[in-house]
């Protein structure tokens, strides 16, 4: 896909004051220091930065999806369609994952008809990728993975617990930034979009067909590149 110019439009010094002031200084600071204190070139990493995160965004959300469902239906498999509420498998969770569930349950119920049972999907939904990335830890390998979790991917081919663990953790890290609209131009992204790649994979080859055909994270990512080399 061939890179496109960004375009902005043209500011004069009080309009730039007011967006700076606006989005502030101190959340400016990585892309000022990185554009020597230059506020429109600033500005413009700044925004190539929000371009990117979107563009992340759409194909974390495949492997979020194809993640968690592929989780449920294993989860279902071996505890039931409620399985968040299963004795035996709150009993393998800590506390935290537990509080998770619970917050989950509350959170679904508000969006639905008091008189009538809350659907299991509607709590999936509610639940964090934190959640269905400590259902990899070392701690649950007997319990959860060898036993359920391991089933989720194609015949033969599911991963080692913790290099699965580990992939699931860098996601995890960008998802988190992507979401607390948090600078990202400094990380190596394409490093990133491929440990994506790889998850979706092993998940659902077909599935991660689509998300990379579609994906603009290539593009995105060429043009930050861009504007911290030629300072434009």
């Amino acid at each position: 896909m061939p890179k496109t110019e960004l375009s902005l439009p043209e500011l004069d010094s009080e309009q730039l004051h007011h967006v700076i002031d606006t989005l502030t200084k101190p959340r400016l600071s990585k892309y000022l220091r990185a554009m020597n204190s230059q506020e429109q070139q600033a500005l413009r990493l700044y925004v190539l930065n929000t371009k990117v995160s979107a563009a992340f965004l759409a194909d974390l959300h495949y492997v979020e999806i194809a993640l968690r469902n592929k989780f449920d239906l294993e989860l279902t498999a071996g505890f039931g369609a409620h399985w968040f509420t299963a004795a035996p498998f709150l009993a393998l969770i800590d506390q935290r994952s537990q509080g998770i569930l619970q917050k989950a349950q509350k959170d679904a119920a508000k969006h639905w008809p008091k008189t009538l049972a809350v659907p299991p999907g509607k709590v999936i939904a509610e639940l964090s990728f934190g959640f269905w990335h400590n259902l990899t830890d070392s701690r649950l390998e007997h319990t959860l993975w060898v036993p359920y979790l391991h089933k989720a991917f194609r015949s033969r081919t599911a991963p080692k617990r913790a290099v699965f663990n580990q992939k699931l953790e860098k996601i995890r890290q960008l998802r988190n930034r992507v979401a607390h609209h948090e600078p990202i131009f400094h990380l190596n992204l394409l490093q990133v979009h491929e440990i994506l790649s790889e998850v979706m994979e092993m998940l659902c080859p077909p599935t991660k067909l689509i998300m990379i055909t579609t994906s603009t994270v290539r593009q995105e990512v060429l043009a930050i590149s861009g504007c911290q080399k030629c300072r434009i």
